[in-house]
């Protein structure tokens, strides 16, 4: 195999990516590196030929305007791989009274020892020259521009190609996936146009040391994700009279004490276990002091998986939700009882039953009791939307559950389980044909690289694959209050195309901090002959 040197046209190209502001969420950002991106390809030869080869991608259901890129390149025969990276990147506020310097890659290492006080092993990877620092670096401009740097050879040497290949470096990647589900249309329309056969999808998006483990991966397969949230509510009292409360912050804080952190909840493969879930929010209704005690609050966690179900999900999350409103009705029973003998009180056993519904089950339990419920909430929910288009996804699904609420003539304390975002399906790869190309680009350009199943952190590769059954996807769909008015999953695009994925990501350190890094050689070298001999295998 022949191989690519590119290293300094892709660490140059790193760094015009990076001086690109295009932070997740501000108008204008990711269309300019979209339209830098679409501007490098179009004063290409191959692209002056083929122009309609080249486009941009404005993102769908969206309250800000912007774009992913688009462009592919015909060679021989019809068997095509996707090359995939997002062109966004989280906030720069942690770089603190720094911050402009975020972007300019060749000035950051010495402002960050001059301002900050670094851990060593910053300050040695910072003389070592052997890493390149600043926001995107890292995460993922390095991997875009690796493909970009491959586009470009082959758009330059097409006879070398024995298929196709089709870039897509799509935006909001770290908000919401919107650049990715715009696409999908887009790459279903090229697929029959052009009768693409997809065979692979190898996105580059980067990994760091494991532990202690510091090896570079390739990973056949990505992790996904659910964000169950609980909504509870209870019984509001003045705090004087606090026994005559059921205080929905005390229920929530032990579903959270059962979840959060909780190993037994990891889901496991081969090469060991996702992480446990994390509590990402916990939150009361209250906007102001009062003495009354809340009437509801929010919790919701991060929850990756491997292998389980959305209905073991969901399983699994009903059931702490029980046990923990068992053990909360016990817990103040007991001190109840106390707090009777103290003040020589008659005790009378608490009023409070244990209630957790999903919000499948909530929602038909309340259409059967209020003929006009179906539709009085769901205008409610496409005027709140109207109104608020930039609410929070989470939270809007909250406001529609406290709106369900006041259709509930029983007013008893309650448990409402739903999910707060957009599903990330888990996607294992099996094909025999690109696990063996793995392997032998891994033998072919450095065989100390390990390969792995899941790549461990949330990315738009799970919009390109889904293994679940229609069964389990109307199960999650059902418990989604916001689907259909604010977020919509696009199972049926994504089934249609099934793309195996993998990822060969870059090598670095600190992803998402101020320290974020790449390392040059593996991720400007390794990373490029790695994909290259991935593709030339397939193809």
């Amino acid at each position: 195999m022949k191989k690519l040197s590119l290293k300094n046209e892709i660490e140059e190209l790193t760094k015009q990516l990076v001086s690109i502001k295009s932070v997740n969420g501000f108008e204008g950002g990711e269309t300019n590196i979209a339209n830098y991106i679409f501007n490098i390809f179009k004063e290409l030869s191959y692209f002056k030929n083929n122009p309609n080869h080249l486009c941009l991608v404005k993102t769908e259901n969206d309250t800000l305007s912007r774009h992913s890129i688009i462009s592919y390149l015909k060679g021989k025969g019809n068997k095509t791989i996707i090359l995939m990276g997002h062109i966004d990147t989280v906030d720069t506020k942690d770089y603190g009274p720094i911050e402009e310097y975020a972007y300019k890659c060749d000035e950051l290492p010495a402002k960050l020892k001059a301002f900050f006080n670094l851990d060593e092993d910053v300050i040695k990877d910072i003389d070592s020259n052997e890493y390149l620092f600043g926001r995107g670096a890292l995460d993922m401009k390095s991997g875009v521009a690796n493909h970009m740097a491959i586009m470009k050879y082959y758009a330059q040497n097409l006879d070398q190609l024995n298929g196709n290949l089709l870039f897509v470096g799509e935006c909001d990647e770290e908000g919401s996936s919107l650049g990715i589900i715009s696409c999908l249309d887009k790459l279903c329309e090229i697929k029959e146009k052009e009768n693409f056969e997809y065979v692979a999808c190898i996105n580059t998006d980067f990994h760091t040391p494991d532990g202690d483990k510091d090896e570079p991966c390739v990973h056949v397969g990505t992790v996904g994700k659910l964000l169950p949230c609980f909504a509870v509510f209870g019984k509001e009292a003045h705090v004087g009279d606090s026994f005559n409360c059921f205080d929905p912050n005390l229920l929530l804080s032990e579903i959270s004490r059962r979840i959060s952190m909780n190993v037994d909840l990891c889901d496991v493969c081969p090469d060991g276990s996702t992480v446990p879930p994390v509590s990402l929010k916990q939150m009361d209704d209250k906007n102001s002091y009062t003495v009354q005690t809340s009437l509801s609050s929010l919790g919701y966690y991060n929850y990756l998986i491997y292998n389980s179900s959305i209905s073991e999900v969901i399983n699994k999350c009903k059931k702490i939700a029980i046990d923990s409103f068992e053990d909360i009705i016990n817990y103040l029973n007991s001190q109840y009882k106390k707090y009777c003998e103290l003040n020589h009180q008659d005790y009378r056993k608490l009023p409070w039953v244990n209630n957790v519904y999903t919000y499948e089950e909530w929602y038909k339990y309340l259409s059967a009791q209020n003929n006009n419920f179906e539709k009085e909430i769901r205008d409610y929910a496409l005027n709140l939307h109207k109104e608020n288009p930039q609410m929070d996804l989470r939270l809007f699904g909250y406001e529609l559950i406290k709106k369900s609420y006041t259709y509930y003539k029983e007013k008893n304390p309650v448990v409402i389980l739903f999910f707060g975002t957009m599903f990330y399906s888990p996607v294992a790869c099996d094909e025999e044909k690109l696990i063996n190309a793995v392997n032998k680009a891994i033998k072919d350009v450095d065989d100390n690289v390990k390969m792995k199943l899941f790549y461990p952190y949330i990315s738009d590769m799970s919009f390109l694959a889904n293994n679940d059954s229609e069964e389990e996807i109307e199960m999650m769909l059902n418990n989604c209050p916001q689907h259909g008015i604010k977020y919509f999953y696009p199972y049926k695009q994504i089934k249609k195309l099934n793309i195996p994925v993998i990822n060969v990501g870059t090598y670095g350190k600190d992803g998402h901090k101020f320290t974020e890094r790449v390392n040059k050689n593996y991720s400007f070298d390794t990373v490029t002959n790695l994909i290259n001999s991935i593709i030339i295998n397939l193809l």
